[in-house]
């Protein structure tokens, strides 16, 4: 019983990650890329991520390239759908093959469903209106909440409250637009 008390106070205490914190989940790549010219002008906390750090998995739905697997998949929607690659940075993808992207100029983080086949237009793709450092942020949040329903942990109605209002206070209506709905 005691252990269920214990457990109980640590779980509706999700936090959102500071930049630092975020970078301290990272693992070194074995160099630091200098020469990044292979990139466009992208958001410079993910062109930090990709010179200084190896690609990672922070939940089954959220999935962060390396810099060589980063340039392979641009390199393909480059030669295979150019109108896309010129607005959109693929930076990851989900387990399920739907994809990340950052947008090339607004630097916000966009979804796309596989489902929806072939990409044919920029309409298709869903704007979760936040900046790569925020995408982290709510996926490590996400992270905290995989691993408490690992656990068969059932949230109660204001725990799951408390845990829409941080994801929103990273961007309004932030999860109501995130595509993967868990209650």
């Amino acid at each position: 019983m005691i252990f269920l008390t214990h457990h109980f106070q640590n779980h509706a205490m999700f936090e959102k990650l500071t930049a630092e914190e975020i970078l301290e989940k990272f693992q070194e790549r074995k160099s630091i890329l200098k020469n990044i010219s292979a990139l466009p002008k992208l958001d410079k906390f993910y062109i930090s991520f990709l010179s200084k750090y190896q690609g990672l998995e922070i939940t089954p739905d959220i999935l962060i390239f390396d810099y060589e697997e980063a340039l392979k998949e641009n390199k393909y929607l480059t030669n295979n759908y150019p109108t896309i690659s010129n607005k959109l940075w693929m930076v990851g993808r989900t387990g399920q093959g739907d994809e990340w992207f950052l947008d090339k100029e607004r630097n916000t983080i966009y979804f796309y469903d596989h489902n929806l086949g072939e990409y044919v237009n920029e309409a298709q793709f869903l704007n979760l209106g936040i900046s790569f450092l925020s995408f982290l942020q709510m996926a490590y949040l996400y992270q905290s909440l995989e691993d408490l329903l690992d656990e068969n942990e059932m949230l109660d109605e204001s725990e799951q409250h408390n845990f829409i209002t941080i994801i929103n206070s990273i961007a309004p209506n932030l999860y109501e637009r995130y595509p993967f709905k868990y209650w």
